[in-house]
């Protein structure tokens, strides 16, 4: 069983390391992005500590202190996936800091250039006050992450994201459950092999419900909702705002900035957010930004993908030039834009273009 429980965590650090390496190869990073990489970090650093322990040398401490970013930066993980805007601040920063600080201190005080006097007398009174308050912090975040799933939940809510959110809310409150509350803190009589590979099950469904939750989230972004309004048709004001957005739009060519949000645009016309997305399905007949946003895209990538000066530009070129961040959700939106895959359309275009050269 303990072999088994190895080789999972093995799995998990390299699952983890991947998809590091393709955080850090994207053109575009968001937040979200950056954070689930440093949670990544710290995954790979406590399964290799399980895994390797004191043989992993003078690297111990690092990768000791690298894995308190799990609990703590997996809430900001969390607020990044459930929130439109996830600003992290102060607050966020000194809770995180907190949890990593008593990890830290007692790193350096094992260091060997500390005197053995001061190990004495820090050792055990002044750590374990330290390490109750980093459980206190880590009991909290772990809180605070599975209660952003909850936020925002309303009867609107589409379908897949409902699932998402649910699939979210008990693969973590189950595995954060059995690992911190039965296992680590607990007097579960269990044996030593079997605790060994339940906490290693857990980190996997953990780090492949996230993996999903977050591929789910960069083609499914949130956006800022309306205050609950009376359905009823367009005001002279939505529409003259919906014209405001179509002309910002195509004038300035704001929908090839892959950054581009409701937020961003909002801040632009200096306008609520609220009045913006009100503006784009009642004023402009949309059924979202996105999908605004994304039919402006498509035609111009279109237009590229005819072009014969763009006749050397990649199909991923000519997607990050449309304002997609990436080449997946560039030829999903094309294909229900267009019933075609780029590829396909372009294909069919040289073939048009051919016949006329020949005619």
């Amino acid at each position: 069983m303990l072999e088994i429980a190895g080789a999972i965590k093995l799995a998990v650090a390299g699952l983890a390391l991947t998809w590091i390496i393709a955080i850090a190869a994207m053109p575009k990073r968001t937040p979200l992005h950056l954070t689930w990489a440093v949670f990544c970090t710290g995954l790979t650093a406590v399964m290799l500590r399980e895994v390797f322990g004191d043989a992993l040398g003078p690297a111990t401490p690092l990768v000791i202190i690298a894995g308190c970013g799990t609990c703590s930066v997996f809430w900001l993980v969390a607020r990044g996936l459930f929130r439109t805007r996830a600003v992290i601040g102060p607050v966020e920063l000194l809770l995180v800091a907190g949890i990593f600080a008593p990890t830290v201190i007692d790193q350096a005080v094992l260091s060997p250039i500390v005197p053995d006097a001061v190990r004495r007398i820090y050792f055990p009174a002044v750590a374990d006050g330290l390490d109750g308050f980093q459980t206190l912090l880590s009991s909290t975040v772990l809180m605070l992450a599975f209660w952003e799933g909850l936020r925002g939940w309303s009867g609107g809510l589409a379908r897949n994201e409902k699932r998402m959110r649910l699939l979210y809310l008990s693969t973590f409150g189950l595995c954060v459950s059995t690992c911190v509350m039965l296992l680590d803190h607990g007097s579960a009589p269990l044996p030593a092999e079997l605790m060994a590979g339940i906490q290693a099950a857990c980190a996997l469904a953990i780090l492949i419900v996230m993996s999903v939750a977050i591929r789910y989230r960069a083609t499914h972004p949130l956006t800022a909702e309306a205050p609950a309004r009376a359905a009823g048709p367009a005001s002279a004001d939505e529409r003259a705002l919906g014209r405001r957005i179509r002309d910002a739009l195509t004038s300035e060519q704001l929908y090839l900035d892959p950054e581009l949000k409701v937020a961003g645009l909002a801040r632009r016309l200096r306008e609520p957010d609220y009045r913006i997305s009100r503006a784009i399905t009642a004023g402009l007949g949309e059924p979202n930004f996105n999908r605004l946003v994304n039919r402006y895209r498509i035609e111009h990538a279109m237009a590229q993908l005819h072009a014969p000066d763009s006749a050397d530009l990649s199909i991923l070129e000519i997607a990050l030039d449309s304002g997609f961040a990436s080449i997946g959700p560039f030829n999903r939106a094309f294909k229900e834009m267009t019933g075609q895959t780029p590829r396909a359309f372009r294909a069919a275009g040289r073939s048009t273009l051919t016949g006329l050269a020949a005619e």
